[in-house]
C-alpha cells in the first residue's frame, strides 16, 4: 500500500489488529509495531461526582465552548470570505482593490521589491478593521471575514484578487459532557463537575478565599459518552484548559474557549464532541427498537446505551505515524486495543499539512471501527483499499460500514477529508477526498460493473452506498435500527456469527434470515451485491463422485488497477475462495485446469490461515506454484492432445476436464481449524482466458456447497 501522502480515489482509514498493525495512508495498511509503549497510567476520572456539597459555600459557574472549522480543516470555515492573489508584483508600486457589500477598499504595495502577498492582505485587514461603520471584521492571515448579520453575498473583486470560497462565520459550539476538575494549591482534587449540553457548569467550593485551579478536560466518562482525547500513548495526558480562581466570593461567567489556533485546543474538543454525537445518534435511532409497535422496532434488536471507553490519541502538529515507525499522514484504529490515532499535522505544521481534528468524516469513520470492534467482532485484515478498486471483501465490509456510519451521524451523504487551513499564507488547503454516498447516476468512483453480480461485495464504497440507501430520508427502504440489529444483535448479529471471514455477504445473509419487514433486494441489485458466500469463503463438500457445480469456471482478467502484483490481483474475477474446516493432519492438494484456449491462464492454489492478508507470505501455508510436482512445465509441448499426461507420474484429469490441462500438486500438514483455499490466476504472466478447474483434496473432489 504505502505512500506517504494522501491522493485521489483513496479512502482514508483502516481498522488495524494487533497481529497485523494496519496503518491508514488514505488507502491502506502495512505491517508494523508501536515504537512507544504506555508508560504513564491514565489519570482517574474525577472522583467527586455528583459534585460535593459544602456548608456556606461559594458558588462557581461558567461555560466551555470550542471553535471549529466548517467542512473540515482545509475548507474555509470560521473565516467568512477568503481571498488569494492570482499574481503579485513586487518590483513596482501596485494598487489592489476589492468591493464588499458595495464598499470599496484599496491598498497599495510599497513598490520597493520587498512587499509580500501577505503584506498586502494585512493592509486590507487593517483597512477593513478601520471601517467600523460597515460592520466588517478581518480575520487571520490571508483571510477576510464578513461578520455582518444575515446572508452576505460574495463580494465583487477587482485588481489582482479573486474569491476562493465564502461561508458563514459560525459561533463556537458548546463543550458538552466534559470533565471539570478543581484542585487546591497542593494539586489535590477538591471538587468535580461536568459540562451540560449548553457547555455550562456549576459547582461549590468551601468558603475561605483559597486559590484553586479549575480545569476543563478533553474527556468524558458518564452515561452519555466514554472517551478520552489524549496527547500521546506515552504520557496519556488529556488536553486541558485551566484557570486559577480565588474562592472568596461567588464567581460566575467563567469562559473556557478552545480555539482553532494558539494551541489548537478546539481540535481536541471537536474530537470529543463528535464521539458524543455518534453515541447520541445511536441512542436516538435504536433506543426503542425492541418495543413492539414502535416505528424502529425489529425482532432481536438490542438498543444501544453507552459504548465502553475509547482512547483517542491526538496532538497538534504530530502525525501518529511516529508511533509505528513510518512516515506520512495517517489516522487509524487498533482493533482489540480500543485506541484511535488521529492526524494532528506533520512535523509541527498546523497550517498547511494534513490534519484530521476537524475532519468529522475521518473522526467518525475511526469511531465506527471502534464500534465494530466492540459490537461486531470484525476480522478485516486491513491492507490497501482504493476508492476505485476491488479489494478483500472483509476489508470492503469494514471500511464500507465506517464510511456509511459517519454519514449517518452527520446526516450528510458524503465522505470528506481535507488538508491545510484557511489561515495558510498561500493556496495550501483543500480536499483529498470528497465522495458522495448518494450520487446521481453512475457513481464516479467504485462503481460495480453492470451485470457483474457479486462484484459490489468487493467494493467498499458500494457497501457504503447500499447502507445509506437503506436509511436515506428520501427513497430509503428501512431504518438504521434494522442495520443495527444485523450488525450488533448478540444472538444473530455479526458478532454472534461464528465466521472468520465476515463480509457484506454475511451481513446480507443475517438481514435476509431475520424475518424482515423490508426488502433490500432492489438496492442490493443496484450495487451488484448478493447475500451469502458464492463469491467468497464458499463452503465445500468433498466427494468421490461428481459435483453439481463441477468443474468450476474462472474468467481471469487484468483490470486497470491490477499491476500484476499479488496484492492488486482482481479478487473478484481472477481468484476464487473456499472455506475449509479441516479436522487436522496432512492435506494433499491437487489442482487441474484446462489449457485448451489460445491464451491459457496460469492457475495456482494457496491455503491461508484464517487471519490472512491476501498475498502476505507469512500467512500462506501452502503454495502450489512453489511446491508443485513440476508436471505443469515438464514434457514435450508438441503433444497438443495432452502434453502432461503420464509425465512424471501425473494423473489423468478428473471427469469434466479435457486435454490439454495443467496440473499442480502440493502437500501441507495443518492443525484442526478453519482455513481459506484460494485459486488464483497469475495475471503477471498473462491475463488468461476462461478456464475450468477441479481441486482434489487428499483424493476427494472439492465441490462448492451453498
Amino acid at each position: 500500500m504505502f505512500s506517504s501522502r494522501k491522493s485521489d480515489f483513496r479512502t482514508i482509514v483502516a481498522a488495524c489488529s494487533l497481529a497485523f498493525l494496519a496503518i491508514v495512508l488514505a488507502g491502506g495498511c502495512t505491517q508494523g509495531g508501536s515504537t512507544q509503549l504506555e508508560s504513564r497510567a491514565l489519570d482517574p476520572y474525577c472522583p467527586h461526582l455528583p459534585s460535593k456539597i459544602f456548608a456556606s459555600p461559594v458558588n462557581i459557574s461558567g461555560q466551555g465552548v470550542y471553535e471549529y472549522r466548517v467542512d473540515g480543516n482545509g475548507v474555509a470555515s470560521d473565516g467568512g470570505v477568503v481571498f488569494t492573489i492570482d499574481s503579485f508584483v513586487t518590483a513596482a508600486t501596485r494598487t489592489y482593490s476589492i468591493e464588499i457589500n458595495g464598499r470599496n477598499y484599496s491598498v497599495q504595495s510599497s513598490g520597493n521589491g520587498t512587499t509580500s502577498q501577505l503584506d498586502v492582505v494585512k493592509k486590507f485587514i487593517t483597512a477593513i478593521n478601520a471601517d467600523t461603520a460597515a460592520g466588517l471584521v478581518a480575520y487571520g492571515n490571508g483571510t477576510l471575514t464578513v461578520n455582518q448579520p444575515g446572508t452576505v453575498a460574495p463580494p465583487t473583486v477587482g485588481g489582482l484578487l479573486r474569491t476562493v470560497h465564502s461561508s458563514t462565520n459560525p459561533a463556537p459550539r458548546p463543550i458538552r459532557q466534559a470533565e471539570i476538575l478543581v484542585k487546591d494549591i497542593s494539586g489535590s482534587i477538591v471538587q468535580c463537575a461536568e459540562t451540560a449540553d449548553d457547555g455550562s457548569f456549576s459547582f461549590q467550593l468551601p468558603t475561605g478565599g483559597e486559590i484553586y485551579s479549575v480545569e476543563l478536560n478533553s474527556r468524558s466518562a458518564n452515561s452519555r459518552s466514554n472517551a478520552y482525547v489524549l496527547n500521546n500513548p506515552t504520557e496519556n495526558q488529556q488536553h486541558a484548559m485551566k484557570l486559577n480562581i480565588n474562592a472568596a466570593t461567588d464567581i460566575s461567567g467563567i469562559l473556557f474557549r478552545a480555539t482553532v489556533s494558539n494551541g489548537l485546543k478546539g481540535g481536541a474538543f471537536n474530537i470529543l464532541d463528535q464521539i458524543l454525537n455518534a453515541q447520541d445518534y445511536l441512542r436516538t435511532v435504536t433506543g426503542s427498537c425492541d418495543q413492539l409497535g414502535h416505528p424502529t422496532y425489529f425482532v432481536n434488536c438490542t438498543p444501544f446505551t453507552t459504548a465502553p471507553l475509547v482512547k483517542v490519541y491526538w496532538s497538534p502538529g504530530v502525525s501518529p505515524s511516529v508511533y509505528v515507525g513510518v512516515s506520512g499522514s495517517i489516522s487509524y484504529y487498533l482493533n482489540r486495543r480500543r485506541e484511535m490515532y488521529l492526524q494532528g499535522g506533520q512535523s509541527g505544521n498546523v497550517l498547511s499539512s494534513d490534519m484530521d481534528h476537524f475532519d468529522n468524516s475521518v473522526i467518525l469513520h475511526e469511531y465506527a471501527h471502534f464500534l465494530e470492534d466492540v459490537f461486531g467482532a470484525p476480522n478485516s485484515p486491513g491492507g490497501s483499499h482504493s476508492g476505485d478498486g476491488i479489494v478483500d471483501p472483509r476489508l470492503a465490509w469494514s471500511e464500507g460500514w465506517a464510511n456509511f456510519f459517519q454519514a449517518a451521524v452527520t446526516g450528510e451523504a458524503r465522505y470528506r477529508d481535507t488538508y491545510g487551513t484557511p489561515d495558510c499564507e498561500s493556496a495550501c488547503s483543500g480536499t483529498y477526498f470528497d465522495e458522495s454516498l448518494d450520487p446521481v447516476g453512475v457513481p464516479p468512483n467504485d462503481a460495480p460493473t453492470l451485470g457483474a453480480l457479486g462484484e459490489g461485495n468487493f467494493r467498499e464504497f458500494s457497501v457504503s452506498r447500499l447502507l445509506w440507501d437503506v436509511i436515506k430520508p428520501t427513497g430509503g427502504v428501512s431504518r438504521f435500527s434494522e442495520i443495527w440489529r444485523a450488525f450488533a444483535s448478540p444472538s444473530y448479529g455479526m458478532k454472534a456469527a461464528d465466521d472468520p471471514f465476515k463480509t457484506v455477504g454475511r451481513f446480507h445473509k443475517i438481514q435476509t434470515d431475520l424475518n424482515n419487514v423490508n426488502s433490500w433486494s432492489s438496492i442490493r441489485l443496484a450495487e451488484e451485491q448478493m447475500p451469502g458466500f458464492w463469491f467468497y469463503a464458499t463452503p465445500i463438500t468433498l466427494t468421490t463422485g461428481s459435483c453439481s457445480t463441477s468443474p468450476t469456471a474462472m474468467n481471469p482478467v487484468r483490470a486497470s488497477f491490477d499491476d500484476g502484483s499479488f496484492a492488486r490481483s482482481d479478487q473478484f474475477r481472477s481468484n476464487d475462495f473456499y472455506r475449509i474446516d479441516h479436522t487436522g493432519g496432512t492435506l494433499v492438494t491437487e489442482l487441474f485446469y484446462s489449457k485448451d484456449s489460445g491464451n491459457p491462464p496460469d492457475l495456482d492454489v494457496f491455503i491461508y490461515r484464517p487471519t490472512y492478508v491476501f498475498g502476505r507470505t507469512t500467512d500462506i501455508l501452502l503454495e502450489s506454484a512453489i511446491s508443485g510436482d513440476g508436471c505443469q512445465t515438464s514434457g514435450s509441448q508438441t503433444d497438443t492432445s495432452n502434453p502432461f499426461r503420464g509425465i512424471n507420474g501425473c494423473p489423468l484429469p478428473p471427469a469434466g476436464l479435457t486435454s490439454p490441462y495443467g496440473y499442480e500438486k502440493a502437500t501441507v500438514s495443518l492443525a484442526a481449524g478453519t482455513y481459506m483455499i484460494n485459486v488464483k490466476a497469475d495475471t503477471a504472466i498473462r491475463a488468461g482466458a476462461p478456464t475450468n478447474y477441479v481441486i482434489m483434496l487428499s483424493g476427494y473432489k472439492l465441490c462448492p456447497s451453498l
